[in-house]
């Protein structure tokens, strides 16, 4: 990861933007439901699809979407209390380790947050003059800021393989169709043919479900990574700027 060589305080409401995302692509996704609810094309995908694979892949994407949510807030947040620290140091205000080991700035101890345990910590090596090497302060951190989204990649490729796995399942239905004909009739064909139908619904719906899921899902867990990355680069540019570290 690359780090800039300025740290420059967010714009009003631009640390919240990652959050303001995730909630914009939400707005979208529902008005798609609308429509698609309007059209009853959510009717006929449930009831095209017998294995209901695509309702346990709505459920974890829902689930999912709702954890990219909690993530994008609290990566928000960080954000904001990194601004307020950075402000205050613009201002004059002293860096230094509080008491119970956090971080005061001024005479205000301020929120626990990633960037203020960052800055503890290098504010701890320097005064005891400890031999904790800083660099992997910056592992610990970047953990801290993005680790946790590698539960929604894992999930983002869970959500293809179970709709390659509905796939599979469709041509099962479809070829165990086929080895059930006795006859070749004109209603044996029909029946047949009802069959084979069944099975490759199973097999488009689920790997339709399963590729949109995952291709929003993957859209704002790279959002999310991309906004831990700058914070993480701000973080670490603003403490070389004050050589902490």
């Amino acid at each position: 990861m690359g780090l800039s060589t300025t740290a420059q305080p967010h714009r009003e409401g631009a640390a919240w933007r990652v959050l303001q995302q995730w909630l914009i692509i939400t707005g979208v996704l529902v008005f798609a439901l609308f429509v698609a609810h309007q059209y009853r094309a959510l009717e006929a995908l449930v009831a095209g699809d017998r294995t209901r694979m695509t309702l346990v892949i709505a459920a974890i994407f829902v689930v999912t979407w709702c954890y990219a949510g909690l993530r994008s807030a609290w990566l928000s947040r960080e954000a904001a209390r990194f601004d307020a620290i950075m402000i205050g140091a613009r201002n004059g205000d002293t860096l230094a380790v509080a008491n119970d080991g956090g971080l005061r700035v001024g005479a205000r101890r301020v929120p626990d947050s990633a960037g203020a345990h960052y800055l503890a910590a290098l504010l701890h090596i320097r005064n005891t003059r400890s031999a904790e090497a800083p660099e992997a302060l910056v592992d610990v951190l970047g953990e801290r800021l993005s680790g946790p989204h590698e539960f929604g990649w894992f999930i983002v490729n869970g959500l293809i393989k179970l709709g390659l796995l509905g796939t599979v399942i469709g041509f099962i239905v479809m070829l165990a169709t086929v080895d059930s004909a006795t006859s070749f009739d004109v209603a044996a064909v029909q029946q047949l043919l009802v069959g084979m139908s069944q099975g490759m619904r199973v097999a488009l719906y689920t790997t339709l479900a399963g590729l949109a899921t995952s291709m929003v899902l993957s859209l704002h867990y790279l959002l999310l990574d991309r906004a831990a990355d700058r914070l993480q680069a701000r973080i670490v540019t603003f403490a070389q700027q004050r050589h902490l570290g």
